[in-house]
């Protein structure tokens, strides 16, 4: 789509109420890079960064982008959000540091609670992610190792289906090395994983970018006392406190999330045998197996002969890396830094909830709001304020690129039921791990979205996306149907709020 020209915004004036906000994603590639733009009329009066990442790509590609940025935003902005550890959110902090570290001013950074280094909750939270990164990169480094192994390759060739067996335990191998590249950097996991501090991104940001030091919120808290928001309220809604509902990807009650076809088993056991099995948890470490099924090697055994190799499970346990990967994957996501942004007059909200997964999303409906919401419930009582929020939600960034944990369905897009509702996804197909393409994107949240969108649903690269399980129906042509829905007047508002380039994805809210 060509770009639009768009009348440069005037000058900031801190003073006057704030009614819209211009919402730009960056299309850096899978990943999280937005810039909030808000006005009083066409005043710019304050900016927001969120987050600056994607799940892969070359310093090229982002010092582009954020070249782009530095200009949209004069060379600054006003707050500088951060919601979670994991390259698809922090990458380009890293890739770009000189940019983001001269001549680019931050006026406050913010993170969630568990980014208070030094803390002990935070420390001991730190503590156990280490641990399991730890055993992942060792996993992925002992199954990247077997797979390549000739007698590996031998013992399944000779097992029953045993060509197509090697191929799963490959690509199975591949997508564990993902998940590593995801949470770890390249030379940490190169070197066995020591957990020695955050990603170099998150570290970027903490030791040089915020300048003005951090501030950490809790769910619950509210900020009304930034210069520039005038008529704006923040609510805080994640990450949760409970452990629980930070290792929680969905619920077992039917309609709380969405459909997939994967259980996970747990996960504990498995980082602490793969480190022990690896060198990394130290002597009287837990071992892969319990001791009773052990061999005393020092004897000759048939399972050596190499006729019976194909009875050895040396390596069958790893196959259990998934499960730790994926388990590593929701306690990170949920430790995103949720945030519900409310135009007070209007009652109009934006949402920006990171990477948040179920076990976020649920704790977002206990929290003890000092206040209720405005809507009522059937009884005449006033609403929960969560629900409530989620009922005035007019923009929503998708969690977690359209997965199938990222948005809760009962708790969360079906309490979405503004009829203004826009939606922005960060999924791009051609800059994303081929393994995560069978779960991104969920069919029933996207079912979702064109529906209560009537097609406002903005996603990042269209190319190769499907509406459909079976992959007969494209995305872009699902998306402009679903357009037709909208009335005349919905249409050309649409239209008129919606611009894009290349580089980026526009969207002006009106608040």
């Amino acid at each position: 789509m060509a770009k639009k020209k768009t009348a440069p915004a005037k000058p900031a004036t801190k003073s006057k109420t704030v009614d819209g906000a211009h919402v730009r994603m960056y299309r850096i590639g899978t990943g999280d890079c937005f810039v909030v733009k808000f006005l009083a009329g066409k005043t710019e009066t304050f900016k927001m960064m969120i987050d600056c990442g994607a799940w892969q790509g070359s310093k090229e590609v982002f010092t582009e982008h954020v070249t782009d940025l530095k200009k949209y935003v004069g060379d600054g902005v006003d707050v500088l959000v951060v919601t979670h550890e994991h390259k698809d959110h922090v990458l380009g902090f890293e890739l770009c540091e000189k940019l983001f570290t001269k001549d680019f001013k931050v006026g406050e950074t913010w993170m969630s609670w568990a980014e208070e280094d030094g803390a002990p909750a935070v420390e001991k939270l730190k503590k156990e992610h280490g641990a399991k990164k730890k055993a992942l990169a060792a996993a992925g480094g002992l199954m990247a190792r077997a797979v390549n192994d000739p007698a590996f390759h031998r013992d399944q060739n000779e097992r029953h289906m045993g060509g197509q067996l090697l191929k799963a335990q490959e690509r199975f191998a591949a997508s564990v090395s993902g998940f590593v590249d995801l949470h770890m950097d390249a030379d940490l996991a190169a070197a066995g994983g020591e957990y020695i501090g955050p990603l170099k991104g998150m570290a970027v940001v903490k030791d040089q970018i915020a300048a003005k030091g951090i501030r950490h919120f809790k769910p619950g808290d509210i900020i009304d006392d930034m210069p520039g928001l005038k008529g704006v309220r923040i609510y805080v809604l994640g990450p949760p406190k409970s452990w629980e509902s930070i290792k929680k990807e969905d619920s077992a009650e039917e309609g709380e999330t969405y459909d997939h076809n994967k259980e996970l088993a747990g996960s504990d056991a498995f980082a602490a045998a793969v480190n022990a099995f690896s060198g990394n948890g130290g002597a009287g470490g837990t071992l892969p197996f319990d001791r009773s099924f052990e061999t005393d090697m020092t004897a000759a055994h048939p399972y050596e002969n190499e006729a019976d190799a194909w009875r050895r499970i040396d390596n069958d346990w790893l196959m259990s890396a998934g499960s730790l990967a994926l388990r590593l994957n929701t306690g990170i996501n949920n430790l995103s830094l949720a945030l519900a942004i409310e135009f007070i007059e209007s009652g109009r909200v934006m949402l920006f909830p990171g990477d948040a997964e179920y076990g976020s999303w649920a704790t977002w409906h206990d929290i003890p709001w000092k206040t209720k919401g405005r809507g009522k419930n059937d009884d005449g009582s006033p609403k929960h304020l969560t629900e409530d929020l989620l009922n005035r939600t007019v923009f929503y960034k998708v969690a977690h690129h359209l997965s199938h944990n990222g948005t809760a369905k009962r708790k969360g897009l079906e309490m979405m039921t503004h009829d203004d509702l826009a939606a922005m996804a960060t999924l791009d197909y051609s800059v994303i791990s081929k393994d995560w393409k069978n779960t991104m994107p969920n069919q029933g949240i996207i079912s979702d979205l064109l529906n209560q969108t009537k097609g406002r649903l903005m996603v990042m690269n269209t190319k190769d996306l499907f509406a459909d399980a079976k992959k007969t129906r494209e995305l872009a042509p699902e998306i402009e149907k679903a357009r037709r829905r909208m009335s005349a007047a919905e249409k050309k508002e649409f239209e008129a709020a919606h611009d894009e380039s290349d580089l980026w994805i526009d969207y002006r809210v009106k608040g």
